[in-house]
């Protein structure tokens, strides 16, 4: 589902100070690659993979030691997009709320959510989640798709060709 891909995110790392009573070369500021955080970096590895139950564990791992809002909420996001791929769109919508809770101008959260909505049939819900998160992010895919979705549920397209497959002429049976 490329709008559970696009809402995983990695984190980057931070680096940090050693403890105090270390010797002068060990309190210099580092710079560490990789990520910080491992389990939510392989969580949401997992869940772009399509792994969710595996996506939700590690994730959920890497909330205990999160570090941070944006930590946090890449976290939250995750959580929410993985229990959207399970369908599990209750537990889904927890995480959501959480995640807009701690930041309120989060539109993958936004984003996740309005899908969560269209899936549960609450579509002013939806619609309302799709508009502030295109405020904050106009140009997001995951938000266009989401509002693709949103369109297709709530004014189907109607076919204007009708094809008549009818064979003219009879049938073989007809003699």
């Amino acid at each position: 589902m490329n709008i559970v891909r696009t809402l995983c995110l990695a984190v980057l790392l931070i680096g940090g100070f050693e403890q105090a009573g270390a010797g002068p070369d060990e309190l210099t500021p580092k710079t560490v690659i990789g990520p910080r955080n491992p389990n939510l970096a392989e969580g949401a590895q997992e869940l772009l993979a399509g792994n969710a139950e595996e996506g939700i564990r590690l994730t959920r791992l890497g909330l205990d030691v999160a570090v941070g809002q944006r930590e946090r909420n890449a976290g939250l996001g995750n959580m929410c997009a993985g229990y959207v791929m399970l369908s599990q769109y209750e537990q889904a919508l927890e995480y959501c709320n959480q995640a807009l809770v701690e930041s309120d101008r989060n539109w993958r959260a936004r984003s996740n959510r309005a899908l969560i909505f269209i899936k549960m049939e609450r579509y002013e819900d939806a619609e309302m989640d799709l508009i502030k998160g295109e405020e904050i992010a106009p140009r997001a895919k995951a938000i266009k798709e989401v509002r693709g979705i949103y369109m297709d549920a709530t004014e189907p397209v109607t076919p204007n060709i009708v094809i008549d497959d009818r064979r003219s002429g009879g049938s073989k049976d007809e003699s």
